[in-house]
C-alpha cells in the first residue's frame, strides 16, 4: 500500500451506519455502568456542582474523576465552571434509566 492510499485510509470518514452503531454502544457504555448512572441521576435535568455530587453519591475523588470525564468525552455531560449538566444526550439517557 503506498503512502498516499494509507493517508486516503486515514481520512475516510465513517458511514452513517457505522457512526450511529459507535454512538449506540457508547450510550450503553455510560447506561450500563452503575456508577455512571448513580451520576447521571445526580444531577438530574437541574445540573449539579461537584461537590453537591460527591457528597450525594459519596464517591472518591478519582473514581468520580474517571466516570465523568467518560460521560464528558462521549457528550453525555457538560461542564462549565463547577456545574455539571447534562446534555441532550445525557437527558435521554437520564430518562431510559
Amino acid at each position: 500500500m503506498l503512502d498516499d492510499d494509507l493517508d486516503s485510509l486515514l481520512d475516510t470518514k465513517p458511514s452513517e451506519r457505522e457512526r450511529v452503531k459507535a454512538e449506540h454502544e457508547l450510550a450503553h457504555k455510560a447506561a450500563s455502568h452503575p456508577i455512571r448512572r448513580q451520576l447521571i441521576r445526580a444531577i438530574g435535568v437541574f445540573g449539579a456542582t461537584r461537590g453537591e455530587i460527591l457528597e450525594s453519591t459519596e464517591l472518591d475523588e478519582k473514581v468520580f474523576k474517571y466516570h465523568t470525564e467518560f460521560l464528558i468525552n462521549g457528550e453525555f455531560l457538560n461542564l462549565i465552571e463547577d456545574k455539571y449538566s447534562l446534555s441532550d444526550k445525557g437527558i435521554e439517557l437520564l430518562e431510559c434509566i
